[in-house]
């Protein structure tokens, strides 16, 4: 691997993780969930398709092919950003960011079954690692519980909504690969879907206007807007790193995934000085065990 690969991937790994302190920090800053998340997703399909204008513009004729699906995958986006949003707040960034990773074993699960992928003893144990990693670094220590006022919540679920909700992303994207996307509109399709969460975010911004009188804080956007940035560089790098001749996608996703992780801990342990008891740490051993295990 040359220097400039492992640069790119350690890049992209840390503005992954970057996305979950900043979900943190709106509870800190008093950001609206759902104002951020929208100026996110309004700045994210503006980066996209400025940064890819003419290609993006020219794939425009034939919008209508991919517009309603690249809607369905938006909706999705955004809720299950939402969820990531409650859970980072609740739950802490390295269980965020381990539930968030360990949900790759959903759209592997998908390919063995809608398109016949290969499964063999290593991905069953993998699987079976993934869902005791996610188990046990969810599970609560005994400070967690005493000292967040998370504990009165069924905290325990958001871990398990974000796995199901991020594995569905993966599988519906890996559909979209395999059915819609082509080298022509893979650009337009990114910014769709950013695009088409920002739009339900924005319906979802007037409805609590006039029904809750709740207005739009210059945090809030300034938040979103800072999201959104880190969003779309994110997948810009992993992009770059996967064009890199010696890397296959196994490969890229396999150490994307276990630096995301890792640096998801330092941060929660340097910035937010969160308690990972000796079973969370197990969780994030097998965590990382499991996506090596998948990614071979």
């Amino acid at each position: 691997m040359s220097i400039s690969f492992l640069i790119t991937i350690t890049i992209a790994a840390t503005l992954m993780a970057l996305l979950y302190v900043i979900l943190k920090y709106f509870q800190r800053f008093e950001v609206n969930n759902v104002h951020g998340l929208t100026f996110n997703y309004i700045t994210a399909s503006s980066f996209s398709f400025l940064n890819n204008y003419t290609q993006s513009s020219a794939a425009l004729e034939h919008v209508g092919d991919i517009l309603i699906y690249a809607f369905g995958i938006g909706l999705l986006f955004i809720v299950v950003f939402y969820i990531a949003t409650l859970t980072a707040q609740y739950s802490g960034i390295t269980i965020t960011s381990i539930a968030g990773k360990m949900s790759m074993i959903i759209p592997i699960a998908g390919g063995i079954l809608l398109f016949h992928e290969l499964l063999n003893p290593a991905r069953i144990i993998g699987i079976v690692t993934a869902l005791a990693a996610v188990v046990l670094s969810s599970y609560p220590s005994t400070e967690r519980k005493e000292e967040s006022p998370a504990n009165k919540r069924p905290v325990w679920i958001l871990p398990l909504l974000l796995f199901i909700g991020s594995g569905m992303v993966d599988l519906c994207i890996k559909l979209s690969e395999h059915y819609l996307i082509t080298t022509e509109n893979r650009t337009l399709f990114i910014s769709l879907l950013f695009g088409s969460a920002g739009i339900i975010g924005i319906l979802m911004t007037l409805f609590n206007y006039f029904k809750n009188n709740i207005r739009i804080k210059a945090i809030s956007i300034i938040g979103g807007i800072v999201l959104g940035i880190t969003n779309y560089y994110s997948l810009e790098f992993l992009i770059t790193a996967l064009s890199f001749p010696q890397a296959d996608s196994s490969m890229v996703f396999s150490i994307a995934n276990v630096f995301v992780v890792l640096i998801s801990v330092i941060f929660a342990l340097v910035l937010f000085k969160e308690k990972i008891s000796r079973i969370n740490f197990a969780g994030i051993f097998l965590a990382i065990l499991s996506i090596i295990i998948l990614s071979a």
